[in-house]
């Protein structure tokens, strides 16, 4: 919608979306990483947050940290991971890239 004020025009645009519910998905994956170990990790503390890419999100494993020592394979929950961020209407979720190796 445009209204003129004299010399400019306010233009007011409405914008729905859906996002993901992260306090949500996080309670999930807490109860996740209580329950399995990714590859014999016991992940107690992590984040999430969108992906510089803004095409997902990532999961940040504070506690233990993990760097580069998760080999990608099926052992690690990644497809498991993906299915609980589809619940939430995430396409991409998983492990930040330095928890793989290169």
């Amino acid at each position: 919608m445009k209204i003129p004020l004299k010399n400019k025009i306010l233009e007011v645009k409405l914008l729905i979306s859906k996002t993901a519910n992260l306090r949500k998905l996080e309670e999930e994956l807490i109860d996740f990483f209580s329950k399995n170990e990714i590859e014999g990790y016991k992940i107690k503390k992590f984040r999430i947050e969108e992906s510089f890419t803004g095409l997902g999100y990532n999961i940040i494993p504070l506690e233990p940290p993990i760097e580069e020592c998760l080999s990608d394979k099926e052992e690690n929950h990644s497809e498991e991971i993906e299915k609980i961020g589809k619940k939430y209407g995430i396409k991409n979720l998983g492990f930040i890239y330095w928890c793989y190796h290169k």
